[in-house]
Formats: C-alpha cells, sequence, structure tokens
C-alpha cells in the first residue's frame, strides 16, 4: 500500500519537478502587478526568432522615433520548452519615450527581463543605453508595461524588454508607446502578443493532463 502511495507520489511531482528546473530567470508579472523590478540578464541566447515587426515608426506630441518586436522561441529565457518570449526595442531619435506597453497577455503566464548589451543577440537589435525600472501588469492581465524613470531620450535606445511566457504561438498584437508614465500622449501600432496553437494544449494542461493519466494507471493497477 505504501509502496503504491510513492509511486502515486512521484508520478504526479516528477513533471512538475523537471517543469521548474526549466523555468529562466525572470521576475514573475502576475496579474495585477505594480512597479515589479525587472531583471537584469547577465546573458541572453536568442533562440529561433519566429515573428519580427521590424522597425516601426512611431511620431506623436514632438516625440519620435522606432520600436520592433521580436517573437522567439526557445529562447534563454523561456518558461518551458517551446514557449515563446517577446521582447521589445525602442530607439528615440527626437523627444523621449517613458513606457512601452504590449498586450494582449491575459490567460497566459509572464515574467519580465531585460539584456542590455543587443549587438548579434537579436537581427536588428541594438546596445541599451536605458533599462526599464519597473513593469506593471493590469487587473485584467491583458497589458504589460515597461516603464522608464528616467526616459528615453533622443539618439538613444531602450535595452532588450523580454516578456517570457508560457504561449506556444503568437497572434497579432498591440505595442503602445507613450512619452511618460504620467505623461499624456501615446501612439498604438501592431506588434504580436501570446496566443494558443489550433489544437494544441497549454504546457501547463498538458501536465495535469500526463500527470493525471499516470496516476489513474497506477490506481488501476491496484484495484
Amino acid at each position: 500500500m505504501k509502496r503504491n502511495v510513492r509511486w502515486v507520489a512521484w508520478a504526479v511531482l516528477l513533471p512538475g519537478l523537471l517543469v521548474v528546473s526549466t523555468v529562466a530567470q525572470g521576475a514573475p508579472l502576475p496579474a495585477p502587478s505594480t512597479d515589479v523590478s525587472v531583471t537584469n540578464l547577465a546573458a541572453f541566447t536568442a533562440g529561433t526568432v519566429v515573428n519580427d515587426t521590424g522597425s516601426l515608426a512611431f511620431s506623436f506630441g514632438g516625440n519620435t522615433g522606432t520600436v520592433r518586436e521580436w517573437v522567439v522561441s526557445n529562447a534563454s529565457t523561456a518558461l518551458c520548452a517551446g514557449c515563446l518570449s517577446f521582447v521589445y526595442q525602442v530607439q528615440v531619435t527626437g523627444g523621449s519615450v517613458g513606457r512601452v506597453a504590449g498586450s494582449p497577455y491575459d490567460a497566459f503566464t509572464v515574467d519580465v527581463s531585460h539584456f542590455g548589451s543587443a549587438v548579434l543577440a537579436l537581427t536588428g537589435s541594438v546596445n541599451g543605453i536605458f533599462g526599464a525600472n519597473n513593469a506593471d501588469r493590469d487587473a485584467s492581465g491583458n497589458t504589460i508595461d515597461f516603464d522608464y524613470t528616467s526616459p528615453i531620450t533622443s539618439t538613444f535606445s531602450s535595452f532588450l524588454e523580454i516578456a517570457n511566457t508560457n504561449a506556444t504561438a503568437s497572434q497579432a498584437g498591440t505595442i503602445a508607446i507613450s512619452a511618460g508614465v504620467l505623461t499624456a500622449g501615446s501612439q498604438t501600432l501592431t506588434g504580436f502578443a501570446p496566443g494558443t496553437a489550433t489544437g494544441v494544449p497549454e504546457p501547463a494542461t498538458i501536465l495535469l493532463l500526463g500527470s493525471s493519466l499516470v496516476a489513474l494507471g497506477v490506481w488501476r493497477r491496484r484495484s
């Protein structure tokens, strides 16, 4: 009896331990979250780029520049094998930018990190001078913000701001660029956001289902 109980316990716990072992460095960003410190990465392995917006121009209220978003699979920051990281970088040519926001992220686990020395990490990226001081996520979980207490100014670029997720696919999303955290003025551009591959369950669902099937098999053997 005790031996069977131990087998059931291991069947349920072992897959979870394996998943935990793949979790990368990052600061969890549950919904809602306010002023969560963004984890700084010593290194960033880009993995496979599955989507790239290219340089998207913005211009509002005298603030000009470009923002770019990459969707990366199996990056060093991925929450699990096959999961996606969404990476943003802002380059300012005039005025300043104090916030970059992405959506929709609802229904997905997210943690945040960033990387400054971006050259060669991703095609088209540059060395960042400004790193986000913190990140926020609204109550619905839909929008995540990277906030710069010292706004990104003209001729400079942001770090690679990385939203690590448990998503296995991407969908159309938005990128909102703002002059500052408390400053009016912004522009919304078309980017990417987490999505679910058609007919493919999320990793957490797979883990739960697999553990349940193993436990059921052990129970049936006992009976």
